[in-house]
């Protein structure tokens, strides 16, 4: 099972799994946005309750302490819930490809709709890698289990193909370059890797991986800046589904089960067939327009 791309530790010690996440339920309530970026390379967005912050503070502080090569940085920004909307949201990478971060301002291109929010489209931009495409509409998050998701995905414009980062396409190289279905969960349970589980020199404590989930076969793979439309279909079931450490989720389908009645948030991951979630950029970065379309549905 190949591994996911998602900050090394972007959550070590990250305590919103298991029985402390009681608390931390899926709706708007959650208040504090938390970036966490890690000198490995990569991050992770998550939005947590305040008794979840105070965990998360204390473990990026021992990381750093530690005395390891690993050293992480914890940025939050507070959100006011009454300005929380259903839209879909695009993450790129910053310039330093450590951190993601949404297009919220209208000079960031952020995604808009011209159907009343059945379709979604946003502009990719030159030398951008943008890693995930998700929304938080409670008319597609909370209890998932069993239904299944679909995507209409249309490519238009005048870029010659997509890369990923990071060798993330073949593990080498960094084509292809993929888009798959990804949801998260506070609510999630089951051991860490390898069994029996305990946290053993930073490795993230039992629950972390199981909060974050891709599918496996089911991706459409980016190859063309004008392929028109292609469509994924998706049980959420543990048949083809992998988390955080890339164990599939029929090894752990109570963890799996608990993760998809509780999803947080739902949509895409952009990477390679390797890695998940390293980003895409159309290339040449000579393209002069470059758009990604998605009709996202849940079905019964």
């Amino acid at each position: 099972m190949r591994r996911v791309v998602l900050a090394l530790v972007t959550s070590l010690g990250l305590t919103v799994a298991g029985a402390s996440a009681a608390g931390a339920d899926i709706n708007l309530t959650q208040t504090t946005q938390v970036t966490l970026s890690c000198n490995d390379g990569h991050s992770a967005l998550l939005d947590v309750d305040a008794t979840t912050l105070t965990s998360l503070s204390a473990d990026v502080t021992s990381i750093n302490s530690s005395g390891t090569a690993l050293s992480c940085m914890l940025d939050t920004a507070s959100i006011d819930p009454s300005m929380e909307t259903t839209e879909w949201t695009v993450y790129d990478y910053n310039p330093s490809n450590q951190a993601i971060a949404p297009r919220n301002s209208s000079r960031a291109m952020p995604a808009t709709t011209t159907d009343g929010g059945l379709t979604w489209q946003f502009p990719f931009k030159p030398d951008v890698y943008s890693a995930l495409f998700t929304t938080t509409d409670p008319s597609v998050t909370g209890n998932q289990y069993g239904k299944t998701l679909t995507d209409t995905i249309t490519l238009s414009g005048d870029a010659d193909t997509f890369i990923t980062q990071h060798g993330g396409g073949d593990c080498a190289h960094n084509v292809p370059a993929v888009v798959r279905f990804y949801f998260t969960s506070p609510s999630a349970s089951g051991p860490s890797y390898p069994p029996p589980g305990p946290p053993i020199n930073g490795v993230p404590p039992a629950g972390f991986y199981t909060q974050f989930w891709w599918s496996d076969a089911v991706n459409i793979q980016m190859v063309s800046g004008s392929q028109g439309q292609g469509q994924l279909t998706e049980k959420m079931l543990p048949a083809d589904w992998s988390d955080w450490d890339g164990q599939p989720a029929s090894e752990f389908p109570l963890a799996f089960t608990q993760a998809a009645e509780h999803v947080q948030s739902i949509g895409l991951s952009f990477g390679g067939d390797c890695f998940f979630e390293t980003g895409v950029t159309p290339s040449p970065d000579t393209f002069t327009n470059e758009n990604f379309s998605s009709k996202f549905a849940v079905m019964n």
